[in-house]
């Protein structure tokens, strides 16, 4: 009797392929250029189709990724750690609660998103290559993503996760601040860090005040005599000078910096601003001002610091709060 395992054999071998079909192209395709504000990106939403699409508009759906160096002809391939990333703290996992557009056949719709509000003000260093920028929700494992992670969000069968495009990192590295000259040099030099917080309560400016000199100086020094200028997220500039008061010169209320010396204060932005200065999500520009105007003569001291002197622009960083679009277009 022939042993049947031949016949099994060509029985599986017979067994037609059926090949897997391509998932379907997003209906919108993902632009990704340079904004018009300093340490922005305009992120845009393109229908490709002939029909109108309805679409998630939610910025903190945006993150980016480096791409992994190219490997030459023949060379080994190394392992490589994880690429440097961005991706909002407070990225939504669902669509149920953000805003939604419409799209008309080849209209676009853009808006301006914040690399450090992507980055939580801790931006990486990317290198040479291109940078992948990814609109959308996390990928499913398995299958298609379900509608509630979908950008797409109207009547439709299909459900699409997100949709990405490459960019040059010049997008995302930050330019080399710019210090201006000047002819004569304050007595002190003011220096600020910012941070990053769920709500504008939390906010923290650190600010230092230094004696670049070789000699010491004196100044009065109370933390009423700072102040911010910050400008929101939609651009307008809000003078904070809530808490700011000129103390008596009372000699206990003067310091003394040594040279090169330096005094570090840590103040509370929320409390020098409007109430309403911090009420939306977003990355807030803040420059520290001090300003002194006392001269100490009663006392007799010759180096006394009088007049103002202002901090670079720094980041303050609110991650939960209202989401206004920045800056947004329908083209």
């Amino acid at each position: 009797m022939p042993h049947p395992a031949p016949y099994v054999i060509f029985t599986i071998l017979c067994i037609p392929v059926v090949a897997v079909a391509d998932p379907p192209a997003a209906p919108v395709a993902l632009e990704v250029t340079a904004a018009d504000s300093p340490g922005r990106v305009r992120f845009a939403l393109r229908n490709v189709t002939g029909a109108p699409v309805e679409v998630v508009a939610d910025r903190r759906l945006l993150s980016f990724t480096a791409t992994p160096p190219p490997v030459e002809p023949g060379a080994r391939r190394r392992r490589m750690g994880r690429l440097p990333r961005c991706a909002h703290d407070q990225r939504p996992v669902r669509n149920e609660f953000s805003p939604r557009v419409t799209l008309e056949p080849g209209q676009r719709y853009s808006e301006e998103a914040d690399v450090d509000d992507l980055c939580g003000l801790q931006a990486p260093a990317f290198g040479p290559q291109p940078v992948e920028f990814r609109y959308g929700f996390a990928p499913p494992r398995r299958g298609s993503a379900s509608h509630a992670r979908s950008i797409v969000t109207d009547e439709r069968v299909e459900t699409y996760a997100g949709v990405v495009a490459l960019a040059p990192p010049a997008l995302v590295t930050p330019d080399a601040a710019v210090v201006a000259a000047t002819d004569r040099p304050a007595m002190l030099a003011l220096s600020a860090r910012g941070s990053s917080a769920s709500s504008a309560g939390g906010l923290r400016a650190t600010v230092t005040l230094q004696n670049p000199s070789v000699h010491a100086v004196w100044t009065l020094l109370r933390p009423t005599q700072f102040s911010f200028v910050v400008t929101t997220p939609a651009g307008i500039e809000v003078d904070c000078t809530a808490l700011t008061r000129q103390p008596a010169p009372l000699r206990d209320l003067f310091a003394r910096l040594p040279a090169r010396g330096r005094r570090v204060v840590t103040l509370l932005p929320a409390m020098h601003c409007p109430s309403a200065t911090f009420q939306g999500a977003g990355v807030y520009r803040a420059r520290a001002r001090f300003e002194s105007r006392a001269d100490g003569e009663p006392h007799g001291w010759q180096r006394v610091f009088t007049g103002v002197v202002e901090s670079a622009s720094i980041a303050l960083r609110v991650s939960r709060g209202q989401i206004v679009p920045l800056r947004p277009r329908f083209e």
